[in-house]
């Protein structure tokens, strides 16, 4: 618990401070902790951060040409496939959303290697979504 709730005050510091520190160090150190599993509270709402970042096409979130979408869709998937428990209702239609966003607006070939990384339960589930 004291993992996930450090993990999350990163994040807030990534989201509301970002001046103080050396984002492009910090953020892709944040994302590498993620998704938190195990205090289900802070769970929920560093999820909706992270997707906060993201529907705001955070460039820093996002990495310099985009290098850190493989690593949000995973966080993406690995959340989604755990149902109510790592994210709200609200934040679960929001992360659908911008994977819909990213299969209109990304090459195919991107997408495709990006999915080929997933645990084959995530790559179903998401084809699923995305089938919708």
């Amino acid at each position: 618990m004291a993992y996930d709730n450090a993990v999350s005050a990163l994040g807030k510091i990534c989201q509301f401070h970002r001046d103080g520190i050396d984002a492009a160090q910090v953020i892709p150190a944040w994302l590498g902790c993620l998704p938190i599993k195990d205090d289900k509270i802070e769970a929920k709402v560093v999820h909706d951060q992270l997707c906060s970042m993201v529907e705001r096409s955070d460039a820093q979130v996002l990495g310099p040409h985009s290098q850190y979408l493989p690593k949000i869709v995973s966080i993406f998937a690995e959340v989604l496939c755990n149902g109510k428990e790592l994210a709200t209702d609200e934040t679960t239609t929001r992360m659908i959303s911008v994977l819909k966003r990213f299969q209109q607006t990304l090459p195919p070939d991107f997408l495709a290697s990006t999915f080929s990384t997933l645990q084959p339960q995530q790559q179903l589930m998401l084809q699923s979504i995305l089938s919708t």
